[in-house]
């Protein structure tokens, strides 16, 4: 497929495409309002005294990065959050304040966060703030070693700190004097001896004290109450599931499209039947109460699009035949109910528009249509003419409003239709009536259904063959086609009919009045079908009856 093929799925499934963004959209935006407020606070700690020396020792830092897994894990055990449960003061389980809270090691720092959610800001601050207190007590016990002794060592250190702080004073006043006496030279000489044993014992606590510095937890970022929930992010959410929403559209519609093996363009007709597209008729609305007479758009509105699409198909015919004209033409299909009738009258109309004499002639002795599209008899037609002699063909042609077009019906339906069109007779009456006039254009069973289509198709000059886009399905087509094949029929080429206007593409053509639908029928409801009809046929009956609205 084509870029074009992949704009033409988009355009065909447009409203699904929007209908889904707003409906997932729209659902995610409910769900997400509704849903209660969630607010997150976090607490960093770092471990280790890399921030705190000047000179980092490299192995006190990888040991801090592994502690601080080991961390990461004590801080989510079953008892660390049972003792935030009990200090907070919580009304839930240690596994439930499990699910609430995130703690991480990064692998290339030595911080720890510890993330805590809950539905009200102040408290998720507390829990934070209390598993990190917790964390930081029970920190000495990992690195095997009594928290009543890192105490002791801890104040000795401070301790004698003190003691050099102050003997350095002493000592500074002293050497200050200008003429010391013998006792405070004496005094001088104490206190430089004492500052040498104060500092060996500094540095050997300092040393005792530093072996827990790899292990040593500070709090550097205390949480703090949150302004803003966390959660639930409603734009966001929103935003992704209308997002998720349109590519489960477009991935939907592209597998309908690839299961849908329909044909409906004429690329397709191109590829499956291996002739051309004379035309593309835009769908005609119908049905219901209407009757079958507003098929006829080339007869009742002339300046409608779906007419203009029968002239340029008259035209493309014509084309098709340059090099050997055809007299009679078949026009047919390969199921039921894809317009080839509508296509046979229309297409008769606007040869007789053109200034040609033509014959419609309705061969389909089963299911017979073109009576009733042209408000005709049917009691006598083809079946008549095929069984005696002495009914005459002039005399059996029924005139109608077009002038240059009369119908042959197909009279009373006889029990054998495929012995009676495949005889002998059938193409001299064939031959004669192709003689008085212009063109013959005969309307026959589909192709699939039985075998009368393809019997006709051998003896005529061309054939046509009617695809419904959008139904007319791919075996279908391929199986019409080779039932032409087999009798050697000339397909003269294709005819996409009920193109809706966004499909119809290059094959829509816009009405330049302004004054008709898609369906023909005039917008403002003025009735212009006696005008461009014209007059003074008053023999010959109506197409459109008493009782039927005009439009």
């Amino acid at each position: 497929m084509d870029a074009r093929g992949y704009l033409r799925v988009l355009r065909n499934w447009a409203w699904v495409l929007i209908a889904s963004v707003l409906l997932a959209g729209g659902a995610a935006y409910l769900v997400s309002s509704a849903l209660p407020k969630t607010y997150e606070s976090t607490a960093t700690l770092i471990v280790g005294q890399s921030l705190q020396s000047t000179n980092p020792d490299i192995n006190q830092l990888l040991a801090s990065q592994r502690l601080s897994q080991t961390y990461a894990s004590l801080a989510t055990t079953t008892s660390m959050l049972a003792q935030v449960v009990d200090t907070v003061g919580l009304n839930e389980p240690a596994d439930v304040l499990r699910k609430n809270v995130a703690v991480t090691a990064a692998t290339d720092s030595t911080l720890i966060t510890i993330t805590a959610t809950d539905g009200d800001a102040q408290r998720a601050a507390t829990i934070a703030n209390t598993l990190a207190g917790d964390l930081i007590a029970a920190s000495p016990a990992i690195s095997g070693r009594d928290a009543s002794v890192q105490s002791f060592i801890d104040s000795d250190l401070k301790a004698t700190q003190q003691q050099i702080t102050d003997s350095q004073a002493q000592l500074q006043r002293l050497l200050s004097l200008p003429n010391p006496s013998t006792e405070e030279q004496n005094q001088i000489q104490t206190l430089q001896g004492q500052l040498v044993s104060l500092r060996q014992t500094y540095t050997t606590l300092l040393a005792s004290s530093s072996d827990s510095g790899a292990n040593l937890l500070t709090i550097v970022d205390p949480a703090i109450p949150a302004d803003q929930p966390a959660g639930p992010r409603v734009l966001l959410n929103t935003i992704l599931a209308a997002f998720v929403g349109l590519l489960l559209a477009i991935g939907i519609a592209f597998l309908l499209d690839y299961l849908d093996d329909t044909v409906k363009s004429g690329a397709d007709v191109e590829a499956l039947v291996g002739v051309p597209t004379l035309g593309a008729i835009i769908r005609m609305k119908g049905g219901g109460d209407r009757s079958e007479i507003y098929h006829l758009a080339a007869l009742l509105y002339p300046r409608s699009p779906a007419a203009e699409a029968y002239r340029t198909l008259r035209t493309n015919v014509e084309f098709a035949a340059v090099d050997a004209p055809v007299r009679t033409i078949l026009v047919t299909s390969s199921i039921p109910g894809e317009g080839k009738t509508t296509t046979a009258a229309n297409l008769a109309v606007v040869f007789a528009q053109a200034g040609r004499r033509t014959l419609l002639i309705d061969a389909d002795l089963r299911k017979p249509g073109v009576h009733k599209m042209f408000n005709l008899q049917n009691t006598e037609g083809l079946t008549s003419l095929l069984r005696s002699d002495a009914v005459d063909a002039v005399g059996i042609a029924q005139a109608t409003e077009q002038e240059n077009l009369a119908v042959i019906t197909t009279g009373p339906l006889p029990p054998n239709p495929a012995e009676l069109l495949g005889s002998q007779r059938m193409k001299v009456i064939l031959e004669r009536l192709a003689a008085a006039v212009d063109l013959v254009i005969i309307d026959s069973p589909p192709l699939r259904a039985v075998t009368d289509a393809a019997i006709l198709a051998s003896i005529t000059d061309g054939t046509i063959f009617v695809i419904d886009a959008g139904r007319t399905r791919r075996g279908a087509a391929v199986s019409g086609r080779d039932a032409l094949a087999k009798v050697g029929a000339r397909v003269l080429g294709v005819t996409l009919n009920r193109l809706s206007e966004k499909a119809s593409g290059d094959y829509y053509y816009y009405d330049y009045h302004g004054g008709y639908g898609s369906d023909g029928a005039p917008k403002d409801g003025r009735d212009e079908t006696a005008r461009d009809r014209g007059q003074g046929r008053g023999s010959v009956p109506p197409v459109v009856p008493a009782g039927v609205k005009r439009e």
